[in-house]
């Protein structure tokens, strides 16, 4: 076997709204999400599924409907797991730029066919993913030209990312907090009334 072993240069864990996802980059400048925890930010299983972590993807990956608008554009074997090492742990992962792959595949997908209930779950997860990979992108961007990225704090992208799927997309309404004290509130409630 002459494949050349891939080895971990660095890691670090993308909290991406209450998913952990393990990321590496390799020697050869590749990024890596963790395949498992990848499955999980599309919300491919519910937390009670017993089913092999896996085989999740790949049962997606291999529905004959799906697959034209997955692979679209795509050679055999695009989505096939990347296997490296990070000392002598084996992980197997996904290249980070097939997250965004399979995303617009299946929102296509949903454009084109009758999703199951599932599909129609990881599809909207998967509008939700793009949006906000979007918006701090284009941050990234103009950090990167301007030499921002040398000024802000280490995670604050991640933290943007956060915020902006927070702010926009989660599925349930969160609980209220109070922010400012009652007097504030009382106020713009007698500047209401008065007007």
């Amino acid at each position: 076997m002459n494949e050349k072993i891939r080895k971990v240069k660095c890691r670090g864990e993308l909290n991406l709204v209450g998913y952990k996802i393990p990321c590496y980059n390799l020697e050869d400048g590749t990024r890596i999400l963790s395949g498992r925890q990848m499955q999980n930010s599309l919300k491919m299983t519910d937390e009670d599924d017993k089913q092999s972590s896996g085989t999740r993807l790949d049962r997606y990956l291999n529905q004959k409907t799906l697959q034209p608008y997955i692979y679209k554009g795509k050679k055999a074997g695009h989505y096939d797991p990347i296997i490296c090492y990070d000392g002598e742990k084996e992980i197997h992962g996904q290249e980070a730029g097939r997250l965004v792959d399979f995303c617009e595949g299946i929102l296509e997908a949903k454009e084109h066919i009758k999703l199951s209930h599932r599909q129609t779950i990881i599809a909207d997860q998967s509008r939700k993913l793009l949006g906000a990979f979007a918006k701090v992108g284009i941050y990234a961007l103009i950090d990167e030209v301007t030499g921002y990225q040398y000024e802000r704090e280490q995670d604050e992208l991640q933290k943007q990312l956060n915020n902006i799927f927070k702010l926009y997309v989660l599925d349930k309404p969160q609980k209220w907090e109070k922010i400012f004290p009652w007097t504030f509130y009382n106020k713009i409630l007698v500047l209401n009334i008065s007007n």
